[in-house]
This record gives structure tokens, C-alpha cells and sequence, in this order.
């Protein structure tokens, strides 16, 4: 009587798993701006996106595959041999990446279950994103994409029918347009912990007339009011420096550059020990916020309750940030 072996079991030609990529998308979108482009200072401005960051971001990107990726030439920043192989698989993936995306994009357009919104940088950084994350959780179908853009840039995608609505401070300069108010905030005056003014609790506009004013390049018709307000009491307007965002306005703030305004809520939301807010008494200062749609055309279903929602709860949302006078 034979006894059978065991047989051997032949190896599986299976792939065996592979490590975790841990690679940052940003950073290989990055990498292919650099490389397209040859510059890190023209990458930047792809990205929007300081100089330094795009660096920072290519040393990670280096130091995660242990490789040189770019070196620099007289003339433009040019990929290695490895990094010419890592552009051309990361182009290869991110574009059918994209082509997913556009895809799932496409239909939930189709179904009406997605939503552009445009809306400036202050309120898309801090206004938008817990009313987008409440009605996210009630209506967890519909797809909400935030355009970060400038004002000029929010008008224009509109205009278009690119984004379905903005949020936005509407200076009415746009006849394609119309508008629904949301909510009126005061304007505060913030100043370093250290100004003068900083334990007054209120000033009068005279006392602020006294120093150098940091006013958002954005903000025209406050310009336009206190110089009105100035005029109106023979007082001096003071020197002015803008500003075209938000970090750099407060930038300029704590190196003590000037004192400035802001809306109630994002003072309350960049409140820091080393600044103070302040009422001013003898002036109303506002900035009214709303929605900008097309005057022509209509909204899908879930624009239009969208559009509902924010009427319900964007002045509840301010509300809930808004400072006490001189914290």
C-alpha cells in the first residue's frame, strides 16, 4: 500500500500587496507644475500658493521617494531622469483621476444633486463651511463644491452659469445680476493689544481718524463712507494702505502698520490675545452679505433649497460669531 504525499502547492502569480503610497496629490500636482512650466515662481502662481510652499512641497515629495527629482539649469528648474519617470506616470494617473471626477460630476449635475457655490475668501474660509457641514448632514446626497475665488472672479463665474450662486458682499456692479440679502454685520475696529486705543473698550471716528488705517482692498464703499463721514466733520482722512487678503491685512496689523476693519464675526473668528476689537460710536459702518444669481435662468432643486437654507441660517450663523464689544 503507497501512502500520497502532500502536494506542493504551486505559488500564487498573484502581485503581493504593496506598500501604502502616502503621497500627497498636492504635491505631485505640484511637481507637474514645475515641471511643465520650469519654474518653482511660476508653479507658485499655478497654485496659488507662496514659493516657499511649492519647496516645501517638492522636499517632501523627494524625501517620501528618497530620489532628486529637479535640478536647476542658468535657465529653468528641469526634471531628473527619475523625475521625468514620475512625471509621466503621475500625469498618466492624475488625468484619469480627473476624468473620474468629471465624470461623477457630471452626474450628479444631471440628477441635480450637486451645487457650485462661489463666494470670497473670508466668507468661504469661515462664513460657508459649518452651514455647508449642517446641511450636509440633513441632505447627505447632494454635492457641494466651494469656489474660493476673488469678487471680480465670483461675479464672472455667475455671469456664466460656472457656479450656480455666490455669497458674496455685492457691490451692484453687475446688471446680469441680482441679489438676496442674507445679513448686515457692524464693522469693528481691531487693533494690536499695545495701540493706544486698545483700552478705550469704544472710540468715536475722531479718535480713530488719529492713526494709519489697513482697509481690504475689497472694502470701496467703507473707504467711501468714512471719507464722506470726514468730510462731513471737517476731520483729516488718515494715511491708507490695503491689502488684497486677509493674512496679509493682519500681518500688517501686528507689525503695527495701521489699525483696521472688520466684520463682526471674522473679527471674532481672527481674534488673538494681541488684538482687540472695538465699537465705534458715533457711525454706523456695515457690510451687507447676501446671494448673487443670475437674473435669467433658473435653479435645479437643490440650488433652490440651498438657497433656502442660507436664508434660514447664515444671519444665525454670524450671530453665533459675533464679539463682545472690546474682547
Amino acid at each position: 500500500m503507497t501512502t500520497s504525499r502532500p502536494r506542493a502547492v504551486k505559488a500564487s502569480s498573484a502581485p503581493q500587496d504593496l506598500p501604502p503610497l502616502r503621497m500627497d496629490l498636492t504635491e505631485l500636482e505640484t511637481f507637474i507644475a514645475i515641471v511643465e512650466l520650469g519654474s518653482f515662481s511660476l508653479a507658485a502662481t499655478r497654485m496659488h500658493v507662496s514659493q516657499p510652499s511649492v519647496t516645501a512641497r517638492v522636499q517632501r515629495l523627494e524625501e517620501r521617494l528618497s530620489t532628486q527629482l529637479l535640478r536647476r539649469t542658468t535657465r529653468r528648474v528641469e526634471a531628473t531622469k527619475e523625475g521625468q519617470r514620475l512625471y509621466d506616470a503621475a500625469t498618466q494617473a492624475l488625468h484619469g483621476l480627473k476624468q473620474l471626477v468629471r465624470e461623477f460630476d457630471g452626474a450628479a449635475a444631471r440628477s441635480g444633486q450637486r451645487i457650485v457655490v462661489a463666494a470670497t475668501p473670508m466668507i468661504a474660509a469661515t462664513a460657508l463651511p459649518p452651514l455647508i457641514h449642517a446641511y450636509k448632514k440633513r441632505f447627505p446626497d447632494v454635492r457641494i463644491k466651494l469656489l474660493d475665488l476673488l469678487y471680480r472672479d465670483v461675479i464672472d463665474q455667475i455671469e456664466t452659469g460656472a457656479a450656480d450662486l455666490g455669497v458674496v458682499a455685492f457691490d451692484g456692479d453687475s446688471a446680469k445680476l441680482r441679489f438676496q440679502p442674507l445679513a448686515e454685520e457692524e464693522l469693528l475696529l481691531v487693533v494690536p493689544q499695545g495701540h493706544p486705543l486698545a483700552a478705550a473698550g469704544a472710540v468715536t471716528l475722531e479718535q480713530v481718524m488719529g492713526f494709519p488705517l489697513l482697509i481690504l482692498d475689497r472694502y470701496t464703499s467703507l473707504i467711501g463712507s468714512i471719507g464722506e463721514e470726514c468730510r462731513q466733520r471737517n476731520l483729516a482722512f488718515p494715511s491708507l494702505s490695503e491689502a488684497s487678503n486677509l493674512n496679509t491685512l493682519l500681518g500688517m496689523l501686528d507689525a503695527g502698520n495701521g489699525i483696521t476693519f472688520l466684520p463682526s464675526s471674522m473679527a471674532q473668528i481672527n481674534a488673538r490675545r494681541e488684538r482687540v476689537s472695538l465699537h465705534v460710536t458715533d457711525v454706523r459702518l456695515t457690510r451687507q452679505y447676501g446671494i448673487v444669481l443670475q437674473k435669467k435662468g433658473g435653479l435645479s432643486g437643490a440650488a433652490l433649497n440651498f438657497v433656502r437654507y442660507l436664508q434660514q441660517e447664515y444671519a444665525n450663523s454670524l450671530a453665533a460669531k459675533t464679539p463682545a464689544a472690546g474682547a
